[in-house]
């Protein structure tokens, strides 16, 4: 999947496209979950991360997509600094 996409971007734009993968009470679920992962970590994501995160909790990538997804961003933002 990493060699379709030059950037994370357009591989995040790509998916977001996909139709839902899970259903509404597991979406409900996951943005619960993210929700009380912010509030315990005392953390507010910024507009990227949320949006990163919405590939998961909208069924948009399974696991293993959305890990390689990061891992390929985080990749290319070493090469920024």
């Amino acid at each position: 999947m990493v060699g379709k996409y030059k950037t994370a971007e357009t591989w995040r734009d790509d998916a977001m496209q996909r139709e839902h993968s899970v259903s509404d009470v597991e979406i409900a679920s996951r943005r619960k979950q993210a929700e009380a992962h912010y509030e315990k970590e005392g953390v507010t994501p910024d507009a990227d991360t949320l949006a990163d995160h919405e590939l998961f909790i909208l069924g948009k990538m399974d696991m293993q997509e959305y890990e390689q997804y990061l891992l390929f961003k985080h990749s290319q933002n070493q090469g920024d600094t």
